[in-house]
C-alpha cells in the first residue's frame, strides 16, 4: 500500500510522537479505502490509543500539545464534545480522534460521544468500506466488520452493522446522501439491506441542516457522473424532500427527458456554479416553454431555492446572471437575428462572465446549427478586432480638460456614451468618437446627458 509523498511526512512526525509517548497510532476512513483502491486520498484522519490507561480527551489535548510543541506548529483545535482535535502539519488539517462510541437525540444528528474500544468505533461508522483502519506501526489494514475489503473488492456499499440499518441511518440520515454519492462517485452498488433502509428512513432527512445538505449536493455535483446519483435519490424519493420544487411527471412518456435532464449535468464542464444553473433551470423552471415571457418568477424561484440552501450571495448571484443571460440568448435565437451590434451588447452585459455563459448555453441550448453559427460569427468579430473595446478611449482626466469641467458624474455618462458609440460602430477612430462627443455635447447638455 503506497501512501502518497506529501502525506508520509506527517505520518512519521505522527508516529515519532505516537512512539515516544506509548501511543497506538491508526489511519482511519476515507484515506484508507482510497489507498486500497488506488484513489487519490484527501482528509487524512488518524485515530489515536493509549497502549497503557485512556484517558478520552485528555489524550487527544496531549497528543495534540506533544506534536504542537515538538514540531512547532500552530495550537490545536480541540473539541471535546466529539473527541476530535484538529492541527495543521505540513499546510494539511489533520485530524486527530481517540476511539468512541456515539449516541443520539431523536431531534439531532449530532451525537454525544463516549469513549470505546477500537472494535466499537469500527461499527460506530456508517459503510463498511470506511470501517478500515490502517495500523501504522506495521501497516496493517484491520477489518473489525469482516466486509470491508471484500465490499471495495466487489464494489459494494455496505452499512457497517447490517443488522442495524435503519437505525444507522435513522441517527444520521445525511448518511444516507452519503450513500448515493459515494455510490456515484466510486460506481459502486448499494447492497439490498442498505438500500431498503435508506428508503425506509427518507423522513428524517428533515432533521439535517440546508448547510449539510447543500455541501453533499455540491459533492455530488462535481462527481464525473452526477447523473447517477440524481436518478438514486429521484428512485427512493429522496429528491422531492430536499428540493420539493424539482418537477417530474409521473407519466411515463416523460421517463427519458428527465433521464436526459440529468445526464445533461453530465455534459456540464465540470463547474460547480454551471452545474447548479443546469439543475435549477432544466427541473425547477415550471415555464420552461415560455421561460422568457416568465423571467422574473423563474429568477425569483432560484433565488428562493439557493437561499433555503445557504448559498453565499456572491454564488447566487452568479448563477442567477447566468441562467438570466442563457433565458435571453435563448429567446433572441429562436425569435429574432443576432445582428453584430446586439452580439457586442450580449457580450459586454455578460463581460467577465461570458465564457461561462457560452459554455452553459453550449450544454443546454439544443439547437446546435444555430449555436455554432452565434460562435463562428463570435470569432470573427473577435479575429477582426471588432467584438469589444478592451482598453478605456478616454480616461476622466482628458475628459475634464477636453470640456474644461470638474470631475463628477458627467464623467460615467459619458464614459458609458463612448461605450455604446464604440459597440455600435468598433471601426471608429478616437478622434472619431470625440467628435461624435462634442457634437453631443453641443446638442445636450451634459447632466441631462442620457444613456
Amino acid at each position: 500500500m503506497i501512501i502518497p509523498k506529501k502525506y508520509k511526512t506527517i505520518i512519521n512526525k505522527i508516529l515519532t510522537i505516537a512512539n515516544e509517548n506509548n501511543f497506538e497510532t491508526y489511519i482511519v476512513g476515507g484515506f484508507v479505502r482510497d489507498l486500497i483502491i488506488k484513489k487519490k486520498p484527501y482528509d487524512l484522519d488518524i485515530m489515536i490509543h493509549s497502549k497503557k490507561i485512556s484517558n478520552g480527551i485528555l489524550d487527544i489535548i496531549n497528543f495534540s500539545n506533544l506534536i504542537v510543541n515538538k514540531y512547532n506548529l500552530k495550537s490545536p483545535l480541540i473539541f471535546k464534545n466529539f473527541g476530535t482535535s484538529k492541527i495543521l502539519i505540513d499546510n494539511k488539517i489533520i485530524e486527530l480522534t481517540i476511539p468512541r462510541r456515539e449516541y443520539y437525540n431523536c431531534n439531532s444528528r449530532n451525537p454525544i460521544t463516549k469513549l470505546a474500544s477500537i472494535k466499537q468505533d469500527a461499527f460506530r461508522r456508517d459503510f463498511t468500506i470506511n470501517s478500515l483502519f490502517l495500523r501504522l506501526k506495521d501497516m496493517k489494514v484491520l477489518d473489525f466488520t469482516s466486509y470491508g475489503i471484500n465490499d471495495i473488492k466487489n464494489k459494494i456499499i455496505r452499512v457497517s452493522d447490517p443488522s442495524n440499518a435503519e437505525k444507522i441511518f435513522n441517527q444520521d440520515p445525511l448518511r444516507i446522501l452519503r450513500a448515493i454519492r459515494q455510490s456515484s462517485e466510486l460506481n459502486f452498488i448499494i447492497e439490498p439491506i442498505t438500500y431498503n433502509a435508506m428508503k425506509k428512513s427518507i423522513k428524517r432527512i428533515k432533521i439535517v441542516s440546508q448547510e449539510r445538505i447543500k455541501d453533499e449536493l455540491n459533492k455530488i455535483l462535481i462527481n464525473k457522473t452526477p447523473s447517477k446519483a440524481f436518478m438514486l435519490m429521484k428512485e427512493i424519493n429522496l429528491l422531492y424532500k430536499i428540493l420539493p420544487e424539482i418537477k417530474i411527471k409521473k407519466d411515463t412518456n416523460k421517463k427519458t427527458k428527465y433521464i436526459n435532464n440529468f445526464k445533461m449535468l453530465d455534459k456540464t464542464k465540470k463547474n460547480i456554479v454551471l452545474r447548479i444553473a443546469s439543475l435549477l433551470y432544466n427541473f425547477c423552471n415550471i415555464y420552461k416553454k415560455n421561460d422568457f415571457l416568465f423571467l422574473n418568477i423563474h429568477i425569483e424561484r432560484i433565488n428562493h431555492i439557493l437561499k433555503r440552501l445557504k448559498y453565499s450571495n456572491e454564488i447566487i448571484k452568479k448563477i442567477i446572471f447566468i441562467i438570466r443571460n442563457y433565458i435571453y440568448y435563448k429567446y433572441k435565437t429562436d425569435y429574432t437575428v443576432w445582428t453584430d451590434n446586439y452580439i457586442r451588447k450580449f457580450v459586454k452585459k455578460c463581460d467577465k462572465d461570458f465564457l461561462l455563459i457560452k459554455e452553459f448555453i453550449k450544454t443546454n441550448y439544443n439547437k446546435k446549427n444555430k449555436y455554432n453559427k452565434f460562435k463562428n460569427r463570435i470569432k470573427y468579430l473577435k479575429s477582426k478586432n471588432k467584438l469589444y473595446t478592451k482598453t478605456e478611449l478616454l480616461s476622466g482626466e482628458e475628459l475634464m480638460l477636453m470640456f474644461n469641467k470638474p470631475s463628477g458624474k458627467w464623467i460615467k455618462i459619458i464614459k458609458n456614451k463612448i461605450i455604446n458609440i464604440k459597440i455600435n460602430n468598433p471601426a471608429l477612430t478616437k478622434k472619431q468618437v470625440i467628435d461624435i462627443i462634442k457634437t453631443c455635447i453641443n446638442k445636450q447638455n451634459i447632466q441631462n446627458t442620457k444613456l
